[in-house]
């Protein structure tokens, strides 16, 4: 066999996998280029940034691009490249649960008013989350056939109004220099035992939702996923901490050795539940949990790899989840007064029973409305749990795109109606915007270093 002929087979592989590295290149500059280009629109309502990525994302897919210019979009957005760009997205979204796991500071938050804390918290998730369920059948009897089966349907649908957004709040709160006051210290607090009670239901959820309900396989899976869940808290944590300790002490940072032996942790993690039957973002957010109280290896994340994360993989899941988002198809009267009726329902389980909650606590009526809506706001992490719906079949297009659209109003109202309800509170100066050095995602830790939260919440 000659020298060409050797070369020949792999020269044609060689265009095809270039024409691929094109093609995603392309999709990454729009998605870049468009997402910070609505950021600074959205600036100027003086609405947050991840308020304008998730709207980029939405207008790169059929609900705007592909109806205005459904060659263009057709063109980037190959179906060739479809594996590769759905892998990023889930690989961004492992990292991102990760980020989100570490933010949970569970000690500072719940330090002080551990009654009303709790309170908030379950009156917030509860409330919702049955309203939900209950609503589900008649939303499911509106829906075209072929339906998806009944329960999984009313658990996504019940978890996806229970959803809060905790990133997102800890931002708001920071930008409209609020993360003194009492109302940010409640309800980051419930909103952190809320989140992290909604992503072990949903990773439970998503095992009833695929075995088909049965029982015997299923409550196998359970017990292998709260084993894994024990396994990770008992002994794994410990362990990794020792080791993080170490690697910082000696070097005095984070270099890439440490962040690759947490990548194949974080990685290893999420096979394990992927194994088990859950999504492999639980075993991500698995391990941020356990690591979360580790606040020097969590500063030395948010500033070495969070910004990658961030800036790259957090603008790819959005357009991902535009891609899927059609909101032309909601046709006629009927399915736009359906959606008005899952926005309703959310908006009114979630902000009444976090309402009820504060007031039940104490809050007067004007601080326990601003509880309320900072509980509604749903943002990022509505979207992760609706597209994990999405995936399993048991929310159709129609209702996933409702629920897309309730999470975009959720997160858009919140910063006017804090900046109202907490008029007269803010702190001067607010704390500046810094892109570059502040993770997205920073809420708990960030702000409370700003605040005095025993004199915000006495004990």
């Amino acid at each position: 066999m000659t020298l060409e002929n050797n070369i020949a087979p792999q020269s044609t592989v060689g265009t095809h996998a270039e024409q691929m590295v094109l093609h995603i290149l392309l999709q990454i500059v729009l998605i870049l280029a468009c997402t910070r280009l609505v950021v600074f629109a959205v600036r100027k309502f003086r609405q947050t940034d991840v308020s304008g990525e998730i709207l980029a994302g939405l207008l790169l897919g059929p609900s705007c691009l592909g109806a205005l210019a459904p060659g263009v979009m057709q063109a980037i957005f190959t179906p060739s490249t479809a594996p590769v760009f759905v892998g990023l997205a889930q690989l961004g979204l492992i990292l991102l649960m990760f980020q989100i796991g570490l933010e949970f500071e569970f000690k500072t938050n719940l330090s002080s008013a551990k009654t009303a804390i709790a309170v908030v918290s379950l009156f917030g998730m509860i409330f919702p989350f049955t309203m939900g369920y209950f609503s589900s059948a008649w939303f499911f009897e509106q829906l075209p056939e072929p339906r998806p089966l009944l329960l999984g349907f009313r658990l996504f649908f019940a978890i996806a109004m229970s959803i809060t957004a905790i990133p997102i709040l800890g931002r708001i709160f920071m930008e409209l220099g609020l993360s003194h006051t009492r109302t940010a210290a409640l309800t980051i607090g419930a909103a952190a035992i809320d989140d992290v009670a909604g992503w072990l239901l949903l990773g439970v959820v998503t095992l009833i939702a695929q075995q088909n309900f049965s029982s015997g396989w299923l409550a196998i899976r359970i017990g292998a996923l709260f084993s894994y869940f024990a396994f990770v808290i008992l002994i794994a944590r410990p362990w990794l901490k020792r080791i993080i300790h170490r690697h910082l002490a000696r070097h005095g940072k984070l270099r890439s050795s440490g962040v690759a032996m947490i990548l194949l942790m974080l990685f290893i993690s999420g096979t394990i539940t992927s194994l088990i039957g859950v999504f492999a973002i639980i075993g991500g957010f698995v391990i941020g949990a356990a690591l979360h109280d580790d606040r020097s290896f969590v500063e030395e994340w948010k500033e070495r790899v969070s910004p990658l994360v961030n800036t790259l993989f957090l603008p790819i899941f959005f357009a991902y989840t535009g891609l899927r988002t059609d909101i032309g198809s909601l046709n006629g009267l009927a399915e736009w007064s359906l959606c008005g009726l899952v926005i309703a329902v959310a908006f009114a389980s979630k902000f009444g029973g976090a309402f009820l909650g504060a007031v039940l606590v104490g809050e007067n009526t004007r601080s326990a409305a601003a509880i309320g809506v900072c509980m509604n706001t749903r943002a990022l992490m509505e979207l992760v749990a609706i597209n994990i719906g999405y995936d399993l079949g048991v929310l159709p297009h129609s209702m996933f795109t409702m629920l897309v659209i309730m999470a975009i109003a959720s997160t858009f109202i919140t910063t006017p109606l804090i900046r109202s309800l907490l008029q007269g509170q803010e702190r001067v100066p607010a704390t500046p915007r810094r892109d570059f050095n502040l993770s997205r995602q920073a809420m708990a830790v960030s702000w409370l270093e700003r605040s005095n939260l025993p004199e915000a919440i006495p004990k």
